[in-house]
């Protein structure tokens, strides 16, 4: 019973911490819009959750199955971002030091972070929950709302994903190299596969007797009975490729009458499975935990290895008494200066700081990062055009994203944001060198591009070059100056990225397919650029203002 109390109460005053910052408020906000955005009228310019062209009425089983399939997709990934901070926040605030002064063992500690992490997914589930009846009835396709199946989807596919996401959350902050922004983006790209594998085989199984056992997210049970409906109502239902959110794209969108699923006892107990899974990841978090101890931090490791300096010089000469080192030799200062224009002042103070900026960018980068970076440029160079633009120039501008996501950030992230603000002029002086010296990190890793696109004469690229170099550093800094956090970018950027990536014209921002050139892509996230920059500045003047 004391154990169950330690992690109750471990997990109480976790949350309680957490709910009560105005960021809490806003992530319910936002969800109160997502739900009702996620029910589009008939008609409406975007779709939620279609099978090719169809979807079905906004009765309770389909209301709730879109609910719940949004949340063990997007909210798994949304989510893991929304919680990671916990251990983190318990070492920033020294908390840390006072837990590990407890008797309260590892276990425990990861366990009542994992429930506290599940808590306030849950809270988002339980507003979903209250806003799919009231949708369904805005809506009236459906007026007849049955309450089990149309809350049962969202708990029963939600619930166990957002379990497991909690618990990676934990495991990734208790691992060293995973805690920070790399974590961040090595969870981005397992999302995707992991939640492809999960429903793998359902497109051309229609057999709901098959038990998908790597069905992380809950939706292969689901799209069966979907397909099965699709395809005895006389709809092609062979591409078997789902839709969440996206543009209707000139489509005619037609819909089915689809009763849902009836969740047996067998299909609980396989959601519930994955709950144990969940538990078993949050106690193996145990095992590389430091419990905030500073000794196991091999940064503090080298730096003991390195506390012994060459003994000072030997080299004294006694004059009057007094020692003076013959290491350091005297220089003469004259407190009259040439005279210097305005002008040339500020031309060469903000050179100093954007040189200043890209140090501290680059400071601490591996070795392998250079590496890899020169080998892109070096493939830029040589490789055919279309391998550049389709392939090279977008992998060659996601690896600098842990250096621009820390654009923003850096001042609250080492406590330094005193000294930063309070000298004269932060917005005018340091804004554009910070701006300035992001967009160099984005010209030199994309270099090889740029001199591909030159001499093939593809100027049209080469402007989608400039507009993304521009781009990127803009919404890095924006996003960190408003969130204070390295997560928001990574995030976004990331997602952002992965559907240009993927051929999704409207969010090809660097000119990836011929069909964003053709539709002036460029020219419109150039305008886009002035307005992040103003955020920018704004949300500098507002800090500085608070």
């Amino acid at each position: 019973m004391t154990t169950l109390r330690s992690i109750y109460f471990l997990m109480q005053a976790d949350l309680l911490e957490r709910v009560r910052r105005y960021s809490f408020m806003i992530v319910m906000g936002i969800t109160v819009m997502a739900g009702y955005l996620l029910v589009p009228p008939f008609g409406a310019p975007y779709t939620s959750f279609v099978i090719g062209s169809h979807r079905g009425f906004y009765n309770s089983p389909w209301v709730g199955t879109l609910y719940g399939v949004v949340t063990c997709t997007l909210l798994a990934l949304v989510g893991f971002y929304l919680v990671k901070n916990t251990v983190q926040r318990d070492d920033q605030t020294m908390v840390g030091q006072i837990i590990a002064a407890t008797p309260i063992r590892k276990p425990f500690y990861t366990l009542g972070k994992w429930l506290s992490n599940l808590a306030v997914l849950v809270l988002i589930l339980l507003a979903l929950s209250l806003i799919a009846p009231i949708m369904q009835y805005v809506r009236a396709e459906d007026t007849s709302i049955e309450l089990w199946a149309l809350v049962a989807p969202i708990w029963i596919m939600g619930l166990p994903a957002l379990a497991v996401v909690s618990a990676i959350a934990v495991l990734f902050e208790c691992i060293p190299f995973l805690r920070g922004g790399l974590g961040n983006v090595v969870y981005f790209f397992i999302w995707g596969p992991v939640l492809v594998g999960s429903t793998i085989g359902s497109a051309t199984d229609f057999s709901l007797n098959s038990t998908p056992r790597n069905d992380f997210a809950g939706l292969s049970r689901t799209l069966i009975s979907i397909y099965q409906s699709l395809d005895a109502g006389g709809y092609d239902a062979s591409y078997g490729v789902t839709g969440v959110i996206g543009p209707v794209m000139g489509e005619k969108i037609t819909r089915f009458n689809w009763d849902g699923i009836s969740w047996t006892a067998d299909m609980l107990l396989e959601r519930l499975m994955w709950l144990g899974g969940a538990a078993a990841i949050a106690l193996a978090a145990s095992i590389p935990f430091d419990r905030f101890d500073p000794a196991c931090s091999k940064l503090l490791q080298r730096q003991r290895k390195r506390k012994h300096p060459p003994e000072a010089s030997q080299d004294r000469t006694e004059q009057n008494g007094l020692f003076t080192h013959a290491e350091y030799p005297t220089q003469t200062v004259y407190l009259t200066q040439p005279a210097i224009s305005n002008s040339t002042l500020k031309l060469q103070n903000f050179w100093l700081i954007t040189f200043a900026e890209l140090r501290l960018m680059l400071k601490g980068l591996h070795w392998v990062w250079y590496i890899v970076s020169i080998g892109l440029i070096v493939a830029c160079l040589f490789s055919p055009l279309q391998i550049v633009q389709r392939h090279l120039l977008p992998i060659a501008w996601v690896l600098p994203i842990l250096i621009w996501s820390q654009m923003g950030t850096r001042e609250k992230n080492y406590d330094t944001w005193q000294i930063i603000f309070s000298t004269a002029n932060p917005i005018r002086c340091q804004l554009p060198a910070m701006w300035f010296a992001g967009v160099v990190i984005a010209v030199i890793t994309g270099s090889g591009a740029i001199i591909r696109f030159a001499s093939y004469g593809a100027w049209m690229n080469l402007f989608a070059w400039i507009v993304g170099a521009l781009l990127i550093p803009a919404l890095a800094f924006s996003l960190g100056v408003w969130s204070g956090s390295r997560r928001l970018f990574e995030l976004v950027y990331l997602f952002w990225w992965y559907l240009a990536y993927n051929g999704l014209v409207a969010w090809d921002f660097i000119g990836i397919t011929p069909d964003a050139l053709e539709r002036g892509n460029p020219w419109l996230f150039l305008g886009l650029i002035p307005i992040l920059l103003a955020a920018s500045v704004f949300g500098r003047w507002r800090q500085l203002r608070g």
